[in-house]
């Protein structure tokens, strides 16, 4: 398993394994790509014009207030949170689209796409899945292991997330505890969660070709640390029972390593 990146308050290293963090201005134009969704539809046959000037106000909007707050956040060593807020957000209204059947990327420039969307109903806690653990996807949410099955598939799936961020709340997870899956195609899987357990990030002893149907969360430890370091938290879980939500356009059931 490809180490993650621990907490993103010591930014300069998650750079160096992950590439440079989006700016405000990016944040500020997502923001308004969330809005250009519900504009968009409703003006499908308007003019361009009206719509880019909605885009254009959303984004000025954004720019003001992210420029009124940015200085604290970061000083305050927040701005990563707040911006793994804001991006769920979009990444909401993205999956909502990818479960109608539409390949749908949560902004324009985002290098993945929404897959699934993962709760843990006793804690309260949800977040949208991304595809690919790149720098930039684990910045905005938990991502799935391209190279491990699709949840509720034969093997081992693996999904990871930042400590600090979508992932804090791992500690909490208990053993029995259901951790539920919403897959883009519109499968509902329900898992029971294990013991967790610490492991060195290279000896995790996780086999993606494992017989059963088996999810893993994953993210660094300790939690609370501000360094990276060579372990893992990892919670394994079992898959109890997959319930389909309703057909879905075929597009949206191919493997990713097929779409476009």
């Amino acid at each position: 398993m490809t180490p993650v990146s621990s907490r993103a308050a010591v930014r300069n290293h998650e750079a160096e394994e992950f590439g440079p963090l989006p700016t405000y201005l990016e944040l500020a134009m997502a923001t308004a790509a969330a809005t250009a969704y519900d504009t968009a539809t409703a003006q499908e046959s308007r003019s361009l014009l009206p719509r880019l000037c909605v885009v254009e106000k959303a984004i000025v909007v954004s720019i003001a207030a992210l420029a009124l707050y940015g200085t604290a956040l970061v000083a305050d060593g927040l701005y990563i949170k707040a911006k793994a807020e804001l991006s769920q957000l979009l990444l909401k209204r993205a999956f909502a689209a990818e479960l109608r059947g539409e390949d749908t990327k949560p902004w324009p420039w985002a290098d993945f796409t929404t897959e699934a969307e993962v709760t843990a109903p006793r804690l309260g806690k949800h977040a949208i899945v991304l595809s690919g653990a790149s720098g930039e996807a684990l910045a905005f949410g938990p991502a799935w292991l391209a190279n491990t099955p699709q949840p509720g598939d034969e093997g081992t799936s693996v999904i990871a997330a930042h400590r600090d961020t979508h992932f804090r709340w791992l500690k909490d997870v208990e053993a029995g505890d259901e951790i539920e899956v919403t897959r883009r195609d519109g499968k509902v899987l329900t898992f029971k969660a294990g013991e967790g357990r610490i492991v060195p990030w290279d000896q995790s002893g996780i086999d993606p070709t494992a017989q059963g149907r088996h999810l893993v969360l994953a993210t660094c430890w300790p939690f609370g640390a501000t360094e990276r370091g060579p372990l893992r938290y990892i919670v394994e879980a079992e898959l109890v029972d997959p319930q389909p939500i309703g057909t879905v356009p075929a597009a949206n059931t191919k493997p990713l390593s097929q779409r476009e």
